[in-house]
């Protein structure tokens, strides 16, 4: 969809989890981008498939919220996607390098490689990569990608990709990655933990946990401390690991079982954030733990990065729409939520190669 003078709107970006849609949408500016609109939307169908009536909430949602056009860039279900380094031939013996990374990842995963979009980019020289080309691949088969697409067929929104939150994520932090040192990208979701070490602005390391995530943090409190799921809500978003919270009123539980509860997964994924360091800077010698950023819900939990960065080691910095782009006056007030950081990134798809910094990685496309 164009505006009155012909210009085209840059896509809305939706992120899509198990409880929430999460939607920005971002217009060039003179220095950067504007944060046009944002907002967060309850699922209609919870813990379930993304479906129609969800779809048809989105869409009624966005023209009331200051959302501009009908162009949609979705995250691909990130537990769906295939991803590996692969370590090829060099590029020097003059063998199909792309082709064979696209076979080999279907052969490990078991697909057929003409049954899946695959995207795949150079590492950087390592010191194990000497007499090879090291890739990294990512795929999402078409089943997957079709599921997610039908269920937009009967909606007057146009869904012009389907984008790798890996690749949303870095396109909107790409202004806080450590320049020299090693970055790791920590996007915290209600489904899953996503893990990416960066170095010279590429994605050489992923990892997946679901065990780690937001939702599985809320089952745990709820079991643990006879709670219902509102009240735990309450503690995450009020209490979390704040030094000086105060007790949760109202619950006959105690500040100390509640913030242990809260640092057992912290811990877990300070773990994997220091082997992933670990492994990088053997992969990458001199290259050192830079920093970490943080995003997603699990970002929301008063005191989680200091307490994170305390594990660590390293400064843990929390990125919001607000580091990407300038809100408006509509949206000041959810312009620092970091659940929101990967929406910005979906927005941000089609215009980040000219106006952002262009990324070597590209991304799944629908």
């Amino acid at each position: 969809m164009t505006g009155l003078l012909g210009k085209r709107y840059p896509p809305i970006g939706v992120d899509v989890d198990g409880r929430f849609l999460r939607v920005a949408q971002v217009v060039p500016a003179s220095d950067g981008w504007t944060l046009q609109a944002a907002v967060r939307i309850p699922r209609v169908t919870p813990d379930g498939p993304l479906g129609p009536r969800d779809v048809a909430h989105l869409e009624s949602t966005l023209g009331r919220l200051g959302f501009r056009g009908r162009r949609v860039v979705l995250a691909a279900p990130e537990q769906k996607l295939a991803v590996d380094i692969l370590e090829l031939p060099p590029r020097s013996s003059g063998a199909p390098v792309g082709t064979i990374a696209r076979t080999e990842l279907a052969r490990t995963h078991g697909y057929d490689p003409a049954a899946a979009e695959t995207v795949c980019w150079d590492l950087p020289a390592s010191s194990r990569a000497r007499d090879m080309t090291q890739m990294m691949a990512v795929a999402l088969a078409h089943e997957d990608a079709d599921a997610l697409l039908s269920v937009f067929d009967a909606s007057g929104l146009d869904v012009v990709a389907v984008d790798a939150p890996m690749a949303a994520v870095v396109r909107a932090c790409q202004g806080l990655f450590a320049e020299q040192d090693l970055t790791v990208l920590l996007n915290v979701t209600w489904d899953w933990v996503l893990l990416v070490v960066l170095h010279q602005g590429l994605a050489v390391y992923r990892r997946l946990m679901l065990e780690h995530s937001v939702g599985a943090l809320v089952q745990a409190m709820a079991r643990n401390l006879d709670l219902p799921t509102e009240s735990v809500d309450c503690l995450l978003e009020d209490v979390g690991l704040g030094q000086h919270a105060a007790s949760p009123g109202g619950a006959a539980v105690s500040l100390e079982s509640v913030q242990a509860t809260i640092r057992r997964p912290i811990h877990a994924v300070a773990d994997a954030v220091r082997a992933a360091f670990a492994y990088a800077g053997q992969m990458y010698p001199g290259a050192t733990p830079g920093r970490v950023i943080l995003t997603g819900q699990g970002a929301t939990v008063p005191g989680a990065a200091a307490h994170l960065s305390s594990r660590v080691g390293v400064e843990v910095v929390t990125a919001s729409p607000r580091h990407c782009s300038t809100p408006s006056p509509a949206v000041k007030a959810v312009a620092d939520d970091p659940s929101l950081t990967a929406a910005v990134g979906l927005s941000l798809f089609a215009e980040g190669r000219t106006r952002a910094k262009p990324q070597p990685h590209p991304v799944v496309q629908a």
